[in-house]
């Protein structure tokens, strides 16, 4: 009897880190709230308020100031 190989399953394999474009909860793009911040010179903290991005599961909110600095 040979011996028994096994390739990784795909559950086992690591997923591929994306980062988020978007506050999902709020339906609003990271674009948008770079607009709102620059256009009409909002806070972020007034963006989120007003819109609700970042303020229920709160998934976007690193991946918001990574886009945000970057700009």
């Amino acid at each position: 009897m040979g011996a028994l190989t096994s390739s990784p399953s795909p559950e086992a394999a690591p997923a591929a880190t994306r980062r988020m474009t978007r506050c999902e909860c709020a339906d609003l793009s990271f674009h948008e709230v770079e607009r709102r911040l620059r256009e009409e010179r909002l806070s972020l903290d007034e963006v989120t308020r007003r819109t609700g991005c970042g303020r229920t599961c709160t998934a976007c909110l690193a991946d918001l100031r990574a886009f945000l600095q970057a700009r």
